[in-house]
This record gives structure tokens, C-alpha cells and sequence, in this order.
């Protein structure tokens, strides 16, 4: 099986829809940059594409890299400029992934809250 690359239904799609490949390629790279943005921004832990199916945001994978980002930012020379500008964008990363870890547990914990209720 070789999967075949996005590049290639360009044309496809421009035949079918009876626009030119330069439009469907514009609208496929806006959408992905969206989508792309909304995962990388980890504002919520899950993502819903119409046809694709639900992204989600696993609590393990974001604990290590919460715990990464830490040992990162301790080995950071933090009273030099130069490591002072390393250090500020990993804070503010550990900042907004800690928050998402933190509505991930509170999701949790409701539905664990919810199952008791319910039983």
C-alpha cells in the first residue's frame, strides 16, 4: 500500500468541483493551517474535524513534555541575555500546557463525578 501525497487530488478535486487547482489548493492550505494552529495553540484538549474524526491531546504525552520543557528550562543559563530569551518562550509553554493538563484532570474528575452519580 503506498499512500498517496495531498498534492496529488488537487487536480482531481479541481476537475470534479470545475475550479482551478490554484483555488483548491489555496482552500486545502488555509483549512490545515487552521487545524495545525488550533492543535499547536493547545487552547482545548480536543480537536472535532467534520469527516476526520475527533484529534485529542494525551494527558501522558503532555506530562513528559511538561517535565522536558522543566528539565529544558533548568539547564538555561537564566542570568544572560542570551538565555534569558531561551527562557521566556519555554516558560510561557510550560504556562499554557500546564492549563490545558489542568482542564484535562477538571474534565476528568467531572466525569468520573458523573459516573458515581449515575450508577
Amino acid at each position: 500500500m503506498n499512500p498517496k501525497k495531498y498534492k496529488d487530488f488537487y487536480n482531481d478535486i479541481a476537475k470534479e468541483c470545475n475550479a482551478h487547482p490554484d483555488l483548491v489548493n489555496d482552500l486545502v492550505s488555509f483549512f490545515y493551517s487552521r487545524v495545525r494552529n488550533n492543535l499547536s495553540n493547545l487552547e482545548n484538549s480536543k480537536l472535532y474535524l467534520p469527516n476526520l474524526g475527533t484529534f485529542s491531546i494525551r494527558k501522558n504525552r503532555l506530562i513528559k513534555k511538561i517535565k522536558r520543557h522543566k528539565d529544558i528550562l533548568g539547564n538555561l543559563e537564566k542570568m544572560t541575555y542570551k538565555g534569558y530569551q531561551k527562557h521566556v518562550p519555554i516558560k510561557e509553554k510550560i504556562e499554557i500546557m500546564e492549563d490545558l493538563l489542568s482542564k484535562i484532570e477538571l474534565k476528568q474528575q467531572d466525569k468520573r463525578k458523573f459516573k458515581d452519580e449515575n450508577k
